[in-house]
């Protein structure tokens, strides 16, 4: 139920399709997004290919509470839910355009390391 978006308006937000009102949580990534890719295991990261931005990895910090999403809980309970950039690539001298999770090791599954790739335009 939760899903992202991203726009050339330089923001990746996390939305939850029973509540569409307003996002749950939104970050700036320093360029239009390109691409956006959840991380294979963890639910709370994902990728973006934020063009002038480079590749930024977000977090997302408050999405449960006690096994119950935020729209389910009580308002009075209910935790804040943040989105931060927690690591950033910008070394293309281009634009940003692909970007994706590689996992290490000959069985990619829970628990396997993952590192992020990118490309650019040029």
């Amino acid at each position: 139920h939760i899903f992202a978006a991203g726009s050339y308006d330089e923001t990746i937000r996390f939305w939850d399709v029973r509540r569409m009102s307003q996002p749950l949580c939104q970050a700036d990534v320093g360029g239009g997004v390109w691409r956006a890719r959840w991380h294979p295991t963890r639910d709370d990261a994902m990728l973006v290919g934020a063009m002038h931005g480079g590749c930024r990895v977000v977090c997302a910090t408050g999405l449960m509470l006690e096994g119950r999403s935020n729209v389910e809980a009580d308002k009075e309970d209910m935790l804040e839910t943040t989105l931060r950039v927690t690591s950033e690539f910008k070394e293309h001298k281009s634009m940003a355009y692909g970007a994706d999770w590689l996992g290490l090791g000959q069985s990619v599954g829970k628990g396997s390391e993952f590192v992020a790739a990118s490309c650019s335009f040029y």
